[in-house]
């Protein structure tokens, strides 16, 4: 899968429909489903290495797959006998390729969310807004999570059926490629046993708060290794030619190499589920790590780094901006982590 060619031959904002129908070829969108469903039951092992080479590629790409991934471990952990029987077939081959909606401005905890369902009679209704939908405008199944009296419910959205309203593109510095938009359900109308997952009144609310950080660890040293790689073979094909600042770039390739291998010290951590680092410390350096690492290597590149026919370099400096908030923002991690270390000093 040539992913240099198509960034190298097309407007990065497009959506890659040639891409996508290569992972599909290769049963990625199934990694995690086993084959009884017609998936690769991959190990978490390999599953991270699929993130780490897809991620050092693209990570708009990484970004459409990880969600995806992320979503057939819920319907494996928590979907009905006939849900995983319909819709993990589709969602291993591709056919079906999911969205998660989620997140809304302000509110970092499934119980505060605004998005809601009630029930008239039989049919269950969901009315609610959402930001920042990963895939929303190529998504063929949209998980939206909304509160359902005192639970949070994951509702399973066919967004081609009425009450669904997917917004225009969200301008962005970065991931590009990659649908991201907000939609709005006005009065979607949907069966509360089949199209909740887990089945009627099935409460998500600690899963959505367990939410697993490491693939974000992943996607920071992918992209990482890419500008350190990038950064020293510019050196040596360039800079590196003048004895006069050569001990200057020494010392600028020696921090960048301590960067990176520090993140990938953290990274194995986590891969080995060690429990020395938690996934939300691990997040939260490795993404603030890889943005210091692609700013020193742009300006060790000087010019080349910053403009260029390669967009490499400007392409991971942009991505890196978006790490630091997917998943959960840098600040709510830390805001966590520093709770829970406050606890345990009682």
């Amino acid at each position: 899968m040539d992913v240099a060619n198509h960034l190298a031959t097309r407007a990065e904002a497009d959506y890659p429909e040639g891409l996508v129908a290569r992972l599909r070829e290769l049963g990625v969108f199934g990694a995690n489903i086993p084959q009884e469903y017609g998936g690769l039951e991959l190990g978490s092992a390999d599953v991270a290495s699929l993130s780490y080479d897809l991620a050092r590629g693209w990570q708009s790409l990484a970004s459409l797959v990880g969600t995806h991934l992320k979503l057939n471990r819920e319907v494996l952990r928590s979907g009905t006998p006939h849900q995983k029987e319909t819709l993990l077939p589709a969602m291993a081959t591709g056919r079906h390729i999911c969205a998660r909606a989620y997140h809304e401005k302000g509110r970092n905890d499934p119980e505060l969310l605004r998005t809601s369902v009630e029930y008239r009679g039989s049919i269950g209704v969901l009315n609610g807004h959402k930001d920042w939908v990963t895939n929303a405008r190529h998504a063929d199944r949209v998980f939206a999570i909304a509160r359902g009296g005192d639970q949070t419910l994951a509702i399973i959205v066919d967004p081609q059926r009425p009450g669904v309203h997917i917004g225009d593109e969200l301008p962005r510095p970065g991931m590009l490629g990659v649908s991201l938009a907000e939609i709005t359900f006005v009065d979607y109308e949907f069966d509360p046993d089949r199209d909740v997952l887990g089945g009627r009144g099935h409460d998500v609310t600690d899963s959505i708060r367990a939410h697993d950080m490491s693939t974000y660890v992943t996607r920071a040293l992918a992209s990482a290794d890419v500008v350190s790689a990038w950064a020293v073979q510019f050196v040596r094909d360039s800079a590196g030619r003048r004895p006069d600042v050569q001990g200057a770039i020494n010392l600028r390739v020696g921090e960048l190499s301590i960067r990176v291998s520090a993140m990938r010290a953290v990274w194995h951590e986590i891969i080995s589920s060690s429990g020395r680092i938690s996934a939300d410390e691990a997040k939260v350096f490795c993404s603030t790590t890889l943005h210091d690492v692609v700013r020193a290597a742009v300006v060790l590149c000087g010019g080349a780094g910053y403009a260029g026919s390669d967009s490499t370099l400007s392409r991971h400096y942009r991505d890196a901006l978006a790490l630091q908030v997917v998943g959960a923002p840098n600040d709510a991690l830390l805001s966590r982590v520093g709770a829970q270390a406050l606890a345990s000093a009682d």
